[in-house]
């Protein structure tokens, strides 16, 4: 069984390690840890062509530890308690198997899993503290803060940059190396968390968003400029990704339960239409328990048709006049593969699922 990714990365955090570096209050340093999931196990091994698939139980779920964790990063901390973003950090995904960590002070490092090797990354010119990073290819990352406002400098790309002779500029370095980019501010106003609910790269250069404010907008990365799709958002939450086999985007929609969908954004980008594109299907991919509280949902596609999909519920416990919240995070493992006549349709076969308790508030799925 083939896979473009065979590890999705979860980073869970923001608790305090008395291992970590100590600042001179001698305050621990928040602590952040890189768990490094092996996807090729949630799968099922293909069966003979004559044989289905024995169809797993929709709702099942396995109890399963988190694998150990491989890289921890350590946060700055202020002496000064009005710091609202002490100790903080991002993490996002460049390329397949590097992870970028940046802190509140806006200073990053790019750590790449497969090698378990780091190397230092340019600083933003402002901390990113509630960022949408949308790669395009493997060689550049768009960041957005969208809790910044519009005026300031908050949308940015970090690219891969051959050093040298510039035509008509002389570089100060001749080095290969990460380089950060300042870009158009955003045309939407307003500076809150969540400010995005939904975006994705379409075309293989075109990276579009959809705000609280019910317009969709779009970043063309080669001509660096700001279009409008229309006055709708699209209809699902955080990062949508596209497949060539089918042509087609997947995400999770935006209705209450977050369930996969495909859509078809192409034809969309053709239309200039006034309505958003609809979801050409929706499948039901997991069935929590009921006194389990959603909280937030990742989609990340392995390639060939496969994904991981990652929930994050909050379960209260009670044990006596005590009140505990343990954070459930559900890895499951799932395909779309074509049927019908000529294979035109689409279907969803759930494979494996497995549960890990956290007790870090705070976590990244990439």
């Amino acid at each position: 069984m083939s896979f473009r990714r065979r590890f999705v990365y979860l980073v869970v955090g923001a608790c305090h390690s008395r291992r970590a570096v100590l600042d001179v209050c001698h305050t621990p340093a928040a602590t952040f840890r890189l768990h490094r999931v092996n996807m090729s196990r949630f799968f099922y091994p293909q069966p003979p062509a004559a044989m289905p698939p024995p169809p797993p139980d929709a709702s099942a779920m396995v109890d399963a530890r988190l694998p150990r964790h491989t890289m921890s990063f350590y946060a700055p901390s202020s002496s000064s308690e009005e710091e609202h973003y002490d100790g903080r950090m991002q993490f996002m995904l460049l390329g397949r198997d590097r992870v970028l960590a940046t802190d509140q002070t806006g200073r990053a490092a790019i750590y790449d899993a497969a090698a378990h090797a780091t190397r230092t990354a340019p600083a933003f010119t402002r901390p990113k503290n509630d960022p949408v990073s949308v790669a395009v290819g493997d060689d550049a990352l768009y960041v957005l803060d969208t809790s910044a406002r519009p005026e300031e400098p908050c949308f940015e790309a970090l690219v891969y940059d051959r050093g040298g002779l510039r035509t008509g500029t002389w570089r100060t370095d001749y080095y290969d190396d990460w380089r950060c980019h300042p870009l158009p501010p955003r045309p939407f106003p307003g500076a809150y968390l969540d400010a995005v609910g939904a975006y994705t790269v379409v075309g293989g250069s075109d990276i579009w968003m959809s705000t609280k404010d019910g317009c969709t907008y779009s970043f063309d990365t080669a001509r660096r400029a700001w279009a409008k799709q229309g006055d709708w958002t699209l209809p699902f939450q955080g990062l949508a990704e596209f497949v060539p086999e089918y042509n087609l985007w997947f995400g999770l929609s935006s209705t209450k339960n977050n369930h996969l969908c495909a859509l078809d954004l192409a034809g969309a980008a053709k239309r200039q239409s006034s309505s958003p594109p609809a979801p050409r299907n929706v499948w039901e991919d997991l069935k929590p328990p009921k006194d389990w509280r959603p909280e937030r949902s990742y989609l990340v596609h392995l390639g060939s048709g496969r994904f991981c999909v990652a929930r994050f519920f909050d379960k209260i416990d009670s044990d006596m006049d005590v009140r505990s919240t343990t954070v459930k995070a559900v890895f499951t493992g799932v395909e779309v593969k074509p049927c019908g006549k000529a294979g035109r349709g689409l279907q969803m076969i759930k494979h494996k699922s497995e549960c890990y308790s956290l007790e870090e508030p705070f976590h990244w799925v990439l």
